[in-house]
């Protein structure tokens, strides 16, 4: 099967039906949401979610899930939550859960014992979505418990990989790490065979990085339309082909300073012409 390529849904925020109209005129079959989807249907209007996706041609491929994984506090809640997500994907066909790890402490790195108890709590919630038919798929993300290669390391060190795989992020990996030009690279050869997923974005650090909104709004203002920073995208891309990769690739722009459709549109472009990958 061949790579296929699907855009998020963040740069829309919380519209969902302009998302669906937008990705249908741009040409998208499959598109990633935030967990709010499941939460405004729920299992009880599944059927009326899967007519809306059907009408504009469009296939849920992700949920973005997650949560303060490393707080032992919240355990039983987040393994419930996700757990429902992916009962929710697993009943539109899709079969991927996105785990967005914890924030980020205000000073300082996470502890050891913080990352080991989001290692046992991605471990379980992967376990059980897994009996669902939904992968589970770690998200190392900048200002979460997850940023550093280290910590990166560290967690994938640790998780099985029976039940946990990689949500690997192109732009997170420089932006997270950006003493290590080579960071986005480095870490899809490093770990190729455990890539099950893909964001795809682009980072401007020349632009201010200040977050704004809330919720499932878009915040993360450096980073911009593909090819418009500095990620070694080809570098990226030429990885997962070699490595025989076939999953999604999911465009993804948190912050646009036009229209959601004219950024995704500039992307979608680019990845055509540039990296000669089709919709």
């Amino acid at each position: 099967m061949a790579i296929r390529v699907a855009c998020h849904g963040i740069t829309w925020g919380r519209d969902l039906i302009q998302t669906v109209k937008d990705l249908r005129d741009l040409g998208f079959r499959g598109f990633e949401a935030f967990a709010f989807v499941a939460d405004d249907y729920g299992i009880g209007r599944i059927g009326e979610f899967k007519d809306l996706l059907a009408e504009y041609g469009l296939q849920l491929v992700a949920l973005y899930g997650g949560g303060a994984m490393h707080d032992q506090s919240l355990h039983e809640e987040l393994v419930a939550r996700n757990v429902r997500l992916a009962r929710f994907l697993a009943l539109t066909g899709a079969n991927r859960l996105v785990l967005g790890p914890g924030r980020r402490p205000p000073v300082g790195a996470p502890s050891r014992d913080d990352l080991l108890t989001q290692v046992h709590c991605m471990n379980e919630i992967g376990r059980r979505t897994l009996d669902l038919g939904v992968q589970s798929c770690v998200h190392p993300h900048v200002n979460t418990m997850i940023e550093k290669l280290g910590e990166i390391d560290f967690i994938m060190d640790r998780v099985d990989p029976r039940f946990v795989a990689m949500a690997a992020d192109t732009a997170h990996f420089r932006k997270g790490n950006p003493d290590v030009p080579t960071a986005e690279v480095d870490v899809f050869q490093k770990y190729a065979d455990r890539i099950k997923y893909v964001h795809l974005k682009d980072w401007d650090p020349s632009l201010p990085p200040e977050q704004v909104g809330q919720g499932g709004t878009a915040v993360i203002r450096d980073f911009v339309e593909l090819g418009r920073g500095i990620v070694d995208l080809k570098g990226a891309i030429e990885i997962l082909r070699r490595t025989g990769y076939d999953g999604w690739l999911t465009i993804e722009l948190d912050y646009t300073r036009r229209t959601a459709y004219e950024s995704v549109k500039e992307s979608r472009d680019y990845l055509l012409r540039e990296l000669h990958l089709e919709l």
